[in-house]
């Protein structure tokens, strides 16, 4: 399926499934969970422990979700043959956790499930990660292998003394070095990428896009129609957001129909200047109310909202001044759905903060 892009309101160039103008079914969406162990003796920010996955997955079952793989659920809906409660499962870092107590687990249910591999760690025989003689079991059982990176690095984070050229290509030869690494170690050819820790940067999506259809992010929301292909959201379950609670939520997610325009900061050498705002254009209406739209900063704290109502659908700029920190920063958007559900739409936006004299910090 060809990539398209888009230029918005002259600013931020943005991917999408389809045209942003073309209609959807409420429920032509599918939600995709994020896991990285599944074990009680690793970080807590990481891991959920295998009784809560067991949780998870009897929940699943009894609510009446589908567990498809990666590549069915975005087949259909390219195909817009997606039936509604569809989950997908997926795990980043080719944990040695998911071998020996996920994939028991799923393999009992007959779940299936994806895992995105960075495989320097892999060659280096690194615990806590599987080997290949692990992988090769998975992905001959019928696991998709995806692609993480070969380094794990943080790939939109130029290096001080990279200019742009040398930043590309230092990136595009770690993804084909894991690439080459998966397929020649397993037989088979990845065929999603997984942005190493959810950092995704619009100016590399071209070069993802060049070997992959579709790439993964980590941020809250639901696949839909007008999702960026790059950057396709995924909800992380770790301990202390691993309740059925919040399992809840995330596969009742649908996806707010929104695309960005913001003005990128700089990535280097200059001092930081957060975005100053962030334009949301809806580009349909149907089973929310734009007027009950809420967004919010990472740490929960409420963004300002202005609605403007040109000719078309209506655009929503959002304050986030005064909310960056060198790192990762997020604004969720989120709208109850009209029919009384309860669940809500969703729309994600990240950027990276250098700090202000273009270095990067650690996390």
């Amino acid at each position: 399926m060809a990539l398209l892009r888009h230029c918005l309101l002259g600013m931020a160039v943005i991917g999408s499934l389809i045209p942003a103008w073309a209609s959807a079914a409420a429920d032509d969406h599918f939600v995709i969970l994020l896991y990285h162990h599944v074990s009680d003796a690793t970080p807590a920010s990481t891991s959920i422990s295998p009784e809560r996955f067991a949780e998870h997955l009897d929940w699943l079952e009894d609510q009446g979700f589908r567990v498809w793989s990666l590549q069915q659920a975005l087949q259909a809906l390219a195909d817009d043959k997606l039936p509604d409660r569809v989950v997908v499962i997926t795990f980043d870092d080719a944990y040695e956790s998911v071998y020996h107590s996920a994939w028991p687990m799923l393999a009992k249910r007959e779940m299936p499930f994806s895992v995105f591999v960075n495989t320097d760690a892999i060659d280096a025989g690194h615990k806590p990660y599987m080997g290949w003689a692990e992988l090769r079991e998975l992905a001959a059982a019928g696991v998709a292998l995806g692609n993480h990176s070969a380094s794990h690095a943080h790939l939109p984070r130029a290096g001080v003394d990279e200019d742009d050229a040398d930043w590309k290509r230092r990136v595009s030869e770690d993804i084909d070095r894991a690439h080459g690494r998966i397929e020649r170690q397993t037989g088979s050819a990845p065929k999603v990428f997984a942005w190493p820790y959810g950092e995704d940067a619009a100016e590399l999506y071209t070069l993802v896009s060049e070997r992959y259809h579709y790439a993964l992010a980590q941020r809250s929301g639901a696949v839909g129609r007008h999702s960026e292909s790059m950057a396709l959201p995924r909800f992380p379950l770790a301990r202390g957001w691993d309740s059925l609670e919040r399992l809840a939520l995330a596969v009742g997610a649908r996806p707010l129909p929104a695309q960005a325009a913001e003005t990128q900061p700089p990535r280097r050498k200059s001092a930081v200047s957060n975005p100053q705002e962030l334009q949301l254009r809806l580009a349909d209406q149907r089973g929310f109310s734009a007027a009950r739209i809420q967004c919010y900063a990472a740490m929960g704290d409420a963004l300002p909202i202005r609605m403007l109502d040109p000719l078309g659908p209506p655009v929503l700029r959002i304050d986030p001044g005064g909310i960056g920190r060198p790192g990762r920063n997020k604004v969720n958007c989120t709208a109850p759905a009209d029919d009384g559900s309860g669940d809500y739409y969703w729309y994600s936006f990240q950027w990276l903060q250098p700090r202000a004299d273009g270095s990067w910090p650690d996390n």
